[in-house]
């Protein structure tokens, strides 16, 4: 099983989806007729993150540097003894914006709006919300497909869990149905900047298991540059709409007397 991080909700046309139907183009086509209302034939592979913040990521100088300049800065962690997944780690993408923390969340929360801003994604349609627990988190399950050439998609359905108390959102599949990818655990983590008012620092991080070996020129692709799309879109869209906020229906609930 090969695991890898990539931005699973905003992959594009890449080259690593160009060579991935190179390999598995009769794979991909078989997905598209599929029953996706069955179970996903299991329940997680991946360790799941943790809403929070990436406490173990640590910026250097020359990373603060990179971020002022509008660029994003790509860290490793390590995987714990208790995500038994062996060597190797988790790449994080950090990207400072130009917007407050509501305009960046008003993009990320806004999935039925991702059609028009992700280049190659079809489909983006939220078929579950509603408010879970006391902390205000709110339960999103959506169908995503991506169409990668004419003929060809990736169609998958996530589970996330937005908690405003933790400013994260996270997610895996769907497994009560079938996803094109074997495994998918993500994590957005949204914070104030540290120096800049009215700022805020982003923290991307999903990783995907595959049905089948990928080949190395794919893997070097992704791990160089897929997770930097998924902040890429974020930035660009929050900074354009400065005066955004989040969307009502993932508000906390107003008690009154």
């Amino acid at each position: 099983m090969m695991t890898t991080s990539i931005p699973s909700l905003l992959l594009p046309l890449t080259i690593a989806s160009l060579l991935f139907l190179t390999y598995h183009s009769v794979e991909v086509v078989a997905a598209a007729k599929l029953d996706r209302n069955i179970s996903h034939g299991h329940n997680g592979k991946l360790p799941p993150y943790t809403p929070g913040p990436f406490s173990i990521v640590s910026l250097t100088p020359s990373d603060e540097t990179l971020l002022s300049k509008g660029k994003p800065v790509m860290k490793q962690i390590p995987y714990t003894p208790e995500d038994n997944m062996g060597e190797g780690g988790r790449a994080i993408c950090v990207q400072d914006v130009d917007a407050p923390k509501p305009a960046v969340w008003n993009q990320i929360l806004g999935l039925d709006e991702y059609v028009g801003k992700v280049k190659k994604l079809n489909i983006c349609k939220n078929y579950f919300v509603e408010k879970e627990g006391e902390d205000g988190a709110v339960r999103i399950k959506t169908k995503m497909v991506i169409g990668v050439l004419p003929g060809f998609s990736y169609e998958n359905y996530y589970n996330h869990r937005y908690t405003p108390a933790s400013n994260s959102m996270t997610w895996q599949l769907d497994y009560d149905k079938t996803s094109d990818f074997d495994d998918v655990s993500g994590h957005w983590h949204v914070e104030d900047h540290p120096q800049k008012a009215g700022t805020s620092r982003v923290f991307y991080a999903c990783d995907v298991t595959f049905k089948q070996r990928m080949p190395k020129a794919v893997m070097s692709y992704v791990n160089k540059s897929a997770l930097k799309l998924a902040t890429g879109w974020v930035k660009r869209e929050s900074e354009e709409r400065k005066d955004a906020c989040v969307p009502d229906e993932f508000l906390p609930d107003v008690v009154t007397e």
